[in-house]
């Protein structure tokens, strides 16, 4: 970051914190972390920053400041920035939501804490500061504890960041713990003694509800004696709402007071309006307040305090599981906080509107909001801006376990979450709402159907206490009086009702008749004004989300299913017998006397809390239809069939649907087509019922001919007197099941199906006596030894001849040279299946005597090994035998153990390559033998013939439309489609085989990019970023020119990933466009790691050739081979993604085991004899030319993190490897030749 010229920060004298300057400035040199505490008026939030500034701070990012309110951190920015001598947005600008007053030259932001939060999803290390000032912590917002949970991971990964945490001089340790025992600087307070005067209002109650007018006689009585004291004298009243503040205002105004001006203070006042309270005129003032005055802010010139003793504070209720906002008591700390405002300037007097008794019951500090919030609403927070699991977040006061499961489970049922606890795109929409989660989730579902202004009148009634009262005493009376307002179908509904009346009396009486209507009403006056404000709000809030607000009511069924969308655990069904309700997970409860469906019990019901007093109560309830249910929780629903059953009057197969939530049955029993199910079990039940069994009404004629067939051979069995000529039903269904579409399995999808075919295809369903008689009445089954093999698409014919001694003795499969290549070796070995069990014994003979003692007698263990195998014809025969007689037995067997080279020539299957003529080319029995002799002959023969019509060569553009990637040929052979690389172009050719095609159409594409990407190619081989010590050291292999090529081309395909899913123009474009996006980060990336290998590589080479060489030549040479294996030229494009970041760790092992050799060489002989044999195993297998696969790349890289664990142990392995390990891996290599 660029350094900025710092002005000179001056401080006041005054200030109690000017005197712990050197202190600070001290500790902040020699702690990451450290926290001041001080009371309000020390100059905590103006000092600190300057303070900052002064130790050198800002040079290397930003100073921010947090501040919990947006009208705190724009008053600060502005008084700082007046001490400093600069206009806001020069050395000291703030950021608040919608606004940023930074430049470029800025060195102090002050910031909301959502602010910073917000730039932690963008920049996880918050790199744009240097210094982080975390003001008024000890209000312990939700905010505030996810950045004091959010810094502790940071500050150990930014050493070089500087935390400031500040605190009212309250819980100051439990800071100081969470951050590993940071110190704590007290500052003392600025402030003068304050008298105390108690005017407690006659009739408060614990909710506020105080009677608005009593409340503002009251302030304006305590304004007439303290003018008494000093006419002159600026008075700040807290207030619990921005409603009270204008009422308030307004109560002043009419009593004309001389020589003052009233002012309102809250956190969504305008700028404008701020200046003028943080301006003060010649005029005295009064302030009215929220709490954003506590602590926040520092009002200029305020002589007096006037506290009404509340504030409106968010809070959950886990009784009702719902968020609310009530007007509370303030807690002592805050009334205290309050208090202290006026003894900044001299001798104070605070007035009370409370009891000093009332005073001391009161809490002695606000709870921390995450203790009084929905956690819901805290995991959903968290996860939407990206700062992690509630689970291992680092809270100050972490929630329980049991609790947060259960808001997990509250989130999936609000479709906020999904089943893996990610939030979804309703989630972040649910985010936005400062609202319990099911209230909003309420919200966003009137909108979606149209009925907003519904719910939002009933959001902001479930976020209060009911506005209705029920005094024990006039009980009756206050039912009577809500009577009116009763529906017999929906206390929501009622709700509504009241709500039009309120506000229609609302605009036709006064202020003072409406409060004494609501006292008539027996309705709380405080908490219907509440629910208008809430309403409000709300209403502004949809509208910043553009969401549509209409005027007209919406339908029963359209409130009540966006209410249900927060309610779906708050269902409940009627009890058969007796009056309570069965509701979610087991629970029961009973409709409230005071609903207005008491007396009702429908069967199905919603309620809005579900409330433990003397018994389990619904609270507010609804009349609802169990569709509403399916339609709204379908996420959440538990579908159980049963009983799978063809109709043959309906022509298909249905089964029973039981669908429930949370245990309570939705749907007892509804029929459901069982194809959309388990269409594989229908279709076996349908082949099974219908076509076997003949409970088919169908014109079709197969029916009625395997009918006559079967009378036929059921005449046979009674000719010969057997019963075991007739097939059984298995039989009968392995024939249809062989012919019947997968997706036939109902009278009419077959109607369908045998409409499509002609007669002759018709004529497939007619059964044969091959069918329908047993195999010993009607001869050995023809696929017992089939005619031809299948393979590649192609019936290969297959020739039997019995001639012991004979070349071709046993089986011959025939194969066109073009097709040798698509025989598979394991496809081979299963022979046919009439001689398999001969095989199966002459392979177990062919093993150690001390492995056939346990496979005695062999033709009992062939005939159980002949079952085992029934299900595993896809796999290489040698290797299902080996794990099949393992799993048997116990004993362990490997497909080498078998010599299949050793069994008679009837028992390996022939294989005859002819030419395009017929004309035999070779024959053997070794298959590998022949592909190799023949398979470049066979390759090429396959691309003239089959792919000849589809070639192309020299493209530069993607002109191939999109390639499938497998086709048949016009013969029917089965052939893949590939780009070929042509060096300055690439062509378009047909492949045998699927591997080929892929490795061959990964270089094609990777070509193609590279030319349509010539520029960035280019760029990067210029570009390279090597380092001159790189280049130097990789001198020894080559020139830096290929270094810049290999580097340039690797960086392509890392940039590409998987290229060989490419198979249309738009899919190229589209890598293209993100090639180019990455592909210099990526060689970035590539060049840096090289310029750590190579240096390290290029000393490790000096070392052989010094001293290590002349002393040890022998470990020289083979740590020069290890060296050459991994560093060559070309080796960046070899590597597989990824495999580079270990190269540091594998050099700085080689450098460990020369160091420790020259301490003791014995060792490292003993060291490199357990490494030698599994290296010597990889060398043989390179040298006898063998294929490079993917199993032969995991073993070289397990044995050089086995060369780690060796020789370096403490460095640590990327993956846990042993000689056990290695040898499994090297039986994957071998496996693959097996298959290959």
């Amino acid at each position: 970051m660029e350094t900025k010229a710092a002005p000179h920060p001056t401080y006041d004298p005054a200030l109690p914190i000017t005197a712990c300057r050197e202190r600070i400035l001290a500790a902040l040199g020699a702690h990451q972390v450290i926290i001041v505490a001080g009371e309000t008026g020390s100059g905590k939030t103006t000092q600190l920053p300057k303070f900052c500034l002064e130790a050198g701070r800002g040079d290397e990012g930003l100073i921010g400041c947090t501040q919990p309110r947006r009208i705190a951190a724009q008053a600060m920015a502005a008084r700082v920035a007046e001490e400093l001598g600069n206009e806001v947005g020069e050395t000291v600008g703030y950021q608040v939501r919608f606004r940023d007053r930074t430049g470029p030259n800025s060195r102090i932001k002050f910031m909301t804490d959502g602010i910073l939060l917000a730039e932690s999803v963008s920049d996880p290390l918050l790199k744009a500061y240097d210094t982080l000032i975390i003001d008024e912590a000890h209000e312990r917002s939700l905010n505030i504890d996810f950045l004091l949970g959010y810094l502790r991971t940071l500050m150990p990964r930014r050493p070089d960041l500087k935390l400031v945490i500040t605190s009212a001089t309250i819980d100051t340790e439990k800071f100081s713990a969470h951050f590993g025992g940071a110190p704590v600087i007290e500052v003392s307070g600025r402030g003068y003694p304050v008298e105390m005067l108690w005017q407690p209002l006659e009739d408060a109650g614990r909710d506020g509800d105080t009677g608005g007018r009593d409340l503002y006689r009251a302030i304006a009585e305590a304004e007439r004696g303290l003018r008494r004291r000093d006419p002159a004298g600026d008075i700040l009243v807290f207030l619990a709402g921005e409603r009270e503040i204008r009422e308030a205002g307004d109560f002043l105004g009419r009593q004309r007071l001389p020589h003052t001006e009233i002012l309102p203070l809250y956190a969504r006042l305008s700028s404008a309006e701020q200046r003028r309270v943080f301006h003060p005129g010649p005029e005295r003032r009064i302030i009215l307040s929220t709490n954003v005055a506590e602590t926040s802010l520092t009002v200029p010139r305020i002589r007096f305090v006037i506290d009404s003793g509340f504030a409106r504070i968010s809070r959950y209720s886990h009784r009702s599981r719902v968020q609310r906002l009530p007007i509370e008591p303030v807690s002592q700390a805050s009334a205290n906080q309050r208090a202290g405002r006026c003894g900044r300037l001299g001798p104070g007097v605070c007035v009370r509107l409370y009891s000093e008794e009332d005073f001391q019951g009161r809490p002695e500090f606000t709870e921390p909001e995450i203790l009084r919030t929905s956690l819901g609403a805290v995991i959903l927070r968290l996860s939407v801006m990206g700062l992690g699991n509630v689970e291992t977040f680092p809270f100050i006061d972490p929630p329980a376990p049991r609790m947060i499961n259960e808001a997990y489970d509250q989130l999936v049922e609000l479709g906020a979450m999904n089943r893996k606890r990610r939030p979804t795109r309703l989630g972040r929409t649910l985010d936005r709402w400062p609202v319990d989660v099911r209230i909003g989730r309420m919200v966003i579902e009137g909108d979606r159907l149209g009925c907003l202004e519904d719910t939002l009148v009933l959001a902001s009634a479930l976020s209060i206490q009911d506005p209705r009262e029920r005094p024990l005493d006039l009980r009756q009376a206050a039912d009577e009086a809500h009577q009116r307002f009763a529906d017999e179908k929906s206390d929501f509904a009622g709700l509504l009702r009241l709500w039009d009346y309120l506000r229609r009396k609302r605009h036709e009486v006064s202020g003072n008749q409406f409060r004494k209507l609501c006292r008539r009403e027996f309705l709380s006056w405080q908490r219907v004004l509440e629910w208008f404000d809430l309403y409000q709000q709300l209403r502004d809030l949809a509208r910043e989300n553009r969401m549509r607000l209409r005027g007209k009511r919406g339908s029963y069924e359209q409130i009540h299913l966006a209410l249900l969308s927060g309610l779906l655990s708050h269902v409940g069904l009627k009890h058969p017998e007796g009056r309570d309700y069965q509701g979610a997970r087991g629970r029961s409860f009973h409709i409230f006397p005071g609903s207005g469906l008491f007396g009702r019990m429908p069967r199905w019901i919603m309620a809005a809390e579900i409330v433990e007093t003397s018994r389990p109560w619904g609270r507010t309830v609804a009349d609802i239809r169990p569709e509403w249910i399916e339609r709204q929780g379908a996420h959440l629903l538990k579908r159980h069939t049963f009983d799978p059953h063809w109709s043959r009057k309906r022509g298909a197969v249905f089964a029973w649907e039981q669908v429930s939530l949370y245990g309570l049955v939705v749907v007892e029993k509804r029929r459901v087509d069982y194809a959309r199910i388990d269409p594989e079990e229908a279709r076996r039940i349908f082949l099974l019922e219908a076509l076997v069994r003949g409970e088919l009404d169908t014109r079709s004629e197969f029916l009625a001919h395997n009918s006559r067939l079967r009378e036929e051979v059921e005449e046979l069995e009674h000719k010969r007197r057997r019963r075991d000529v007739l097939a059984d039903e298995q039989a009968q269904f392995d024939f249809f099941d062989a012919r019947v579409p997968q997706d036939v399995c109902s009278a009419r999808s077959l109607e369908r199906w045998l409409g499509q075919l002609g007669e002759a295809g018709r004529k497939r369903l007619y059964m044969g006596h091959d069918v329908l008689m047993r195999e010993d009445a009607a001869g050995a089954p023809e696929d017992r030894f089939p005619d031809s093999l299948e393979a590649g698409g192609h019936h290969l014919p297959l020739t039997y001849r019995f001639e012991p001694g004979h070349e071709a003795d046993g089986v011959t499969v025939r194969v066109p040279l073009e097709q040798l290549n698509t025989l598979d070796a394991g496809r081979l070995q299963w022979l046919v299946p009439g001689l398999l069990r001969d095989k199966l014994i002459g392979l177990m003979r062919t093993l150690k005597k001390s492995q056939r003692r346990s496979l005695t007698p062999v033709p009992v263990f062939a005939d159980a090994l002949l079952d085992a195998l029934g299900g595993r014809t896809g796999d290489a025969l040698l290797t299902a035998c080996a794990e099949e007689l393992q799993r048997m037995t116990g004993m362990t067997l490997g497909a080498g153990d078998f010599d299949e080279a050793a069994l008679p020539a009837h028992l390996r299957m022939r294989v005859e390559v002819v030419d395009q003529d017929g004309e035999l080319l070779a024959a053997g029995h070794d298959l590998a033998e022949l592909q190799a002799s023949f398979g470049e002959a066979a390759r090429k023969a396959f691309m003239a013939g089959e792919g000849a019509d589809l070639a192309v060569d020299g493209a530069r553009e993607w002109t191939f439309g999109e390639l499938p990637e497998r086709t048949r040929t016009p013969s029917g052979v089965t052939a893949w489609p590939a780009l070929v690389d042509q060096g300055d172009a690439v062509g378009l050719r047909l492949f045998d085989q699927a591997e080929e095609a892929a490795a061959a159409h990964a270089q094609g594409v990777l070509r193609l990019l590279a030319l349509n990407l010539a520029d960035k190619v280019s760029y990067l081989r210029r570009h390279h970023g090597l380092s001159r010590e790189a280049q130097r050291a990789w001198r020894a292999w080559s020139t830096v020119e290929t270094l810049a090529d290999d580097l340039a081309w690797s960086s392509l395909a890392l940039a590409a990933g998987v290229v060989w899913a490419v198979r249309d123009l738009e899919g190229f474009d589209r890598l293209a466009d993100e090639v180019r996006s990455r592909m210099g980060r990526v060689g970035r990336r590539q060049s840096d790691l090289l310029n750590q290998v190579l240096p390290k590589a290029g000393g490790l080479l000096e070392l052989l050739a010094g001293r290590i060489g002349r002393r040890w030549p022998e470990v020289a040479e083979r740590v020069r081979q290890q060296l050459d294996d991994m560093i060559y030229s070309g080796f960046l494009t070899d590597l597989m993604s990824g495999r580079l970041e270990h190269y540091p760790r594998y050099l700085d092992a080689i450098a460990e085991r020369l160091r420790q050799l020259e301490e003791n060489p014995a060792r490292d002989s003993e060291r490199e004899a357990r490494v030698e044999p599994f290296w010597q195993r990889y060398v043989a297998r390179l040298e006898a030319g063998k294929l490079y696969d993917e199993a032969l790349d995991d073993y070289r890289w397990k044995l050089e993190e086995y060369r780690v664990s060796v020789f370096a142990q403490q460095l640590g392995t990327a993956e846990k490897v042993s000689p056990k390990r290695l040898e499994s891996s090297w039986a994957r290599v071998c496996a693959a030749d097996e298959t290959d």
